[in-house]
């Protein structure tokens, strides 16, 4: 009951507040001075702030797919003009954002046949209205718009009474609601619309047994069991130096001790090297069939793809051109995240690297290949695989603002844009140099 009060109360104040802060009825008159001979055609609109005069707008087509944004002052005009797809229905509505005072606007626009109207205006600066004026002013000519105030009407006693009518029906309304939804048994509320992860990414396959370089360095044995901790910094080390060297032929005897034992003698590195070797053997036997042999003077570690996902990355990049099923590997390979990702060793950089132009450069050509209206799901999870690699990838964000559009997600599409842009604006120091509007329509 307190809450109904409370309400009705606020109700109240929030009527008589709006009597007491009615802004003054606004009359634009318009002057024909010769000085401009275009036409004003199209709708008016009054920016206005309390009792003051902002600025006034024009709406107005100005052929096919095109429109054009008017700002009206005192012998001045800005003009923005609007670009309308090439297929227009009548009646369709379309969203435009803008700038004005350094205040982030938007509006929904209406367009028929031969004309567009304004239908919806938002704006994040407080106690601004936007007031459409009626037609009518086809055909003037205008060059100076004289804005006169008068004092606003005072409500006559039967407004007053509708007025109280009305918020007395809100009020009852408001009861039953309130009285049946207390009736009511445990209701579930409806589920926000979320564009769910991962659509196209197999998780199995990233904890079963193998050697996992996308991430950071992980070792799963045939048990399932996570064993990284058992390998000391050199072991670690000795084995990323055979996986990432074997696909180009194997690592010499001479490039692993000037990596690892560069301070040794050779006598003392050939010691090392083959106590290493003993102990890397003995901890692979648990997670698979490996074998570490020398090939012509060059240390390899041979091994099924399925075991070591490096050796399936370079699979699938020596295939040249990705399929769908080759694609959804990738992603699923590259979940993790950035190849050796914590592993900061200067031999790794030229590798990692060159890793990172190979996926970016698959993924964006399959992305750029998948038809939107079909395929939106999988176009999102290509998209964020290519945001773990490059998070200001331009192509990859207007594919996903537009995915997200796609699947009638426009908060969700706007929300992506406007974080893009913060990170951006944090990189660069600068702020992004294209809108919403450029992106969607790329």
């Amino acid at each position: 009951m307190k809450r109904l009060i409370i309400l009705f109360l606020a109700i109240c104040l929030g009527t008589l507040l709006s009597f007491a802060q009615q802004p003054a009825e606004i009359r634009l008159v318009v002057e024909t001075t010769g000085l401009d001979e275009t036409p004003l055609r199209g709708q008016l609109l009054n920016v206005t702030s309390n009792d003051y005069i902002r600025c006034t707008f024009l709406l107005e087509q100005t052929g096919p797919g095109q429109a054009a944004l008017t700002l009206l002052q005192a012998r001045s005009r800005q003009v923005r003009p609007l670009t309308l797809p090439d297929s227009l229905p009548a009646g369709s509505r379309l969203e435009f954002h803008f700038r004005f005072q350094d205040t982030d606007s938007s509006c929904i626009v209406r367009f028929g046949t031969d004309d567009c109207r304004f239908e919806h205006v938002f704006l994040n600066q407080r106690n601004l209205q936007f007031n459409p004026l009626p037609g009518g002013c086809e055909g003037l000519q205008t060059s100076v718009l004289d804005i006169r105030r008068e004092k606003p009407a005072r409500p006559a006693w039967p407004v007053i009474l509708l007025i109280a009518l009305i918020l007395a029906a809100d009020l009852a309304l408001f009861v039953v609601l309130h009285v049946r939804n207390n009736r009511r048994r445990k209701v579930r509320p409806q589920d926000p619309i979320v564009i769910s992860p991962h659509r196209y990414v197999s998780s199995e396959r990233n904890e079963r047994n193998g050697i996992y370089l996308f991430g950071g360095f992980r070792v799963i044995d045939s048990e399932s069991t996570d064993i990284t901790a058992r390998f000391s910094p050199i072991l670690r080390e000795l084995l990323l130096l055979l996986v990432c060297h074997t696909p180009k032929g194997g690592i010499s005897s001479e490039q692993i001790k000037t990596t690892l034992w560069y301070d040794k003698d050779e006598k003392s590195a050939v010691n090392n090297r083959s106590v290493s070797l003993f102990k890397l053997r003995n901890l692979l036997h648990g997670v698979g069939s490996f074998e570490i042999r020398s090939n012509q003077g060059r240390w390899v570690l041979e091994a099924a793809p399925e075991l070591v996902d490096y050796y399936r990355f370079i699979d699938l990049i020596k295939a040249g051109v990705l399929t769908r099923s080759q694609t959804e590997e990738m992603l699923t390979l590259v979940e993790a995240g950035p190849l050796l990702a914590g592993f900061n060793e200067l031999w790794a950089d030229t590798l990692k690297a060159d890793v990172t132009d190979s996926i970016l450069t698959a993924l964006t050509h399959f992305a750029l290949g998948l038809n939107i209206h079909d395929q939106a799901d999988l176009l999102l999870d290509v998209c964020d695989a290519i945001a773990k690699f490059d998070s200001l990838n331009e192509t990859a964000l207007a594919l996903k603002c537009k995915a997200c559009r796609e699947k009638g997600n426009n908060i969700l599409s706007r929300q992506i844009f406007t974080n893009f842009q913060k990170e951006y604006q944090t990189v660069y120091g600068e702020p992004f140099p294209r809108e919403y509007s450029d992106i969607i329509s790329a």
